[in-house]
């Protein structure tokens, strides 16, 4: 065990998850170093539970799946490997955060697709846990690979090669999306796939009464649906499901009588200009959708509320939007704040009826537990949605962590019966996530991957099931 460490300082998660006992910390900088210590563990059969930076807020933070793991800190592997202006790829490690990689690309004709989360989140971890960005979902991001197995041998995927290079997909089968959500080995460096700086970048922002969120989102995905000429991404949020009585809270300022439309349309001008004639015309018969703005982000100053929102649309990652939420000055502060977060993520349908049940079912849910969730829809595609349920509650209450933890638990079976799959997990419920949507095949098919390339159960044990 390597002195003291960030992780450590991360013990006590956000969540209030049920602590993990952990049997030491490791803090690698280089593939060699990562390739010692898994035939280290390996030798002393030690299990290994690896992070990048360790800001998965609300869903476990550092801590692993399993008791008496070491855990081992990417966050010193922080090395843009290579940077491609012309095809418009960039090889990083593991401890690179999207201000690190934002800062190179700045004045370039290339951006990141930045999460909301904050600056100094790994552009890795993130991607690999399926996260979502202001442009697409970052899986899409995951162009190519470089991950060390159980026995200390290093491969590389997608066409990413072993100098470091990327060329782009290579004949052959390519095992990229095997290592998302996975826990067959230990990424070392990825090849981020990057978005072209367009001409224009509209920010769609309006507020809408609560009452016509299902209405909102089928108008929204009609628009995607019938041919959005744009790039971009486009959400329903801070819908927020405040319970009649008792001690809950939300972030400041939240009103629970409105919901946000919120989202990016990229592209020249003219195709930006088009994008919003046609959302316009999707949303006619959606009160309060007449109120709704598209502005040009470069345009947007600090002084407008909208200002973090237009600075990720850009490319510009900023933690503006996690401090107001959690009540923190900085992030190291969030997992010891005043304020508890969870998440819960399920795949959500995209029809106006069916939203509406689901927001009237998790009202109920809510009121029982007194605790309080704000729900997103981000539309990913034209199929389903990512869902994002953010439950809050207040850390110095005794039963405020018990509440929120119940509410999550029984969300989860009400959306599943409501046909609304996990698609991300956090670690109390990761295994279960896996097991109550794969079939019998599919859990034996991932039990003899797993066990050909670790067979002993080494690197992160109980991660999504394997």
């Amino acid at each position: 065990m390597q002195g003291l460490s960030r992780v450590e300082l991360r013990s006590r998660d956000v969540g209030g998850h049920q602590p993990r006992s952990v049997a030491g910390i490791e803090t690698p900088h280089t593939l060699d170093e990562v390739r010692a210590l898994v035939r280290q563990a390996a030798a002393a059969k030690r299990r290994l539970y690896p992070v990048s930076t360790g800001r998965n807020w609300g869903m476990g933070s550092a801590m692993p799946v399993t008791d008496d793991n070491v855990v081992v800190d990417l966050g010193g592997m922080n090395r843009i490997r290579s940077l491609d202006l012309e095809a418009g790829y960039a090889v990083i490690e593991p401890g690179v955060t999207q201000a690190q990689l934002a800062a190179v690309l700045r004045d370039t004709p290339w951006m990141l697709n930045v999460t909301a989360s904050c600056a100094d989140t790994s552009v890795i971890g993130n991607a690999l846990d399926r996260g979502d960005g202001c442009v697409r979902s970052r899986v899409h991001d995951v162009a190519g690979l470089e991950a060390v197995l159980a026995d200390g041998s290093v491969v590389t995927t997608g066409g990413l090669d072993s100098a470091g290079r990327y060329h782009g997909r290579v004949a052959g089968p390519d095992l990229t999306q095997a290592f998302v959500q996975h826990n067959l080995g230990v990424v070392t460096a990825m090849a981020v796939s990057l978005v072209p700086r367009p001409q224009t970048i509209g920010l769609v922002h309006g507020r809408l009464p609560r009452g016509q969120a299902g209405a909102a989102l089928g108008a929204v995905t009609g628009f995607l649906r019938g041919g959005n000429p744009a790039d971009g991404l486009m959400r329903i949020r801070e819908l927020s499901l405040a319970p009649s009585h008792g001690d809950w809270t939300l972030p400041a300022g939240v009103d629970p009588s409105l919901f946000t439309v919120l989202g990016t349309l990229l592209g020249s001008d003219a195709t930006v200009e088009l994008a919003e004639e046609l959302l316009r015309k999707s949303l006619v018969g959606v009160e309060g959708a007449e109120a709704l703005r598209v502005v040009d982000a470069a345009e947007i100053g600090p002084d407008d509320p909208m200002y973090a929102r237009a600075l990720m649309a850009q490319g510009v990652p900023t933690c503006l939007g996690v401090h107001h939420a959690l009540g923190v000055t900085s992030c190291d502060q969030i997992d010891e704040g005043a304020m508890g977060f969870l998440a819960l993520l399920p795949l959500m349908p995209m029809d106006a009826a069916k939203t509406d049940q689901i927001i009237a079912a998790l009202q109920t849910a809510v009121d029982a537990h007194t605790t309080a969730l704000m729900a997103e829809w981000n539309l990913v595609g034209r199929h389903l949605a990512n869902g994002v349920m953010q439950i809050f509650f207040d850390r110095g209450t005794p039963s405020g962590a018990h509440r929120a933890h119940q509410l999550r638990s029984d969300g989860s079976a009400l959306l599943r019966g409501h046909g609304c799959a996990i698609y991300r997990s956090d670690i109390d419920h990761a295994a279960a996530a896996v097991w109550s949507e794969t079939s019998t095949a599919g859990l034996g098919m991932l039990h003899r991957i797993k066990t050909a390339l670790d067979p002993d159960g080494l690197i992160s044990p109980g991660r999504y099931g394997a």
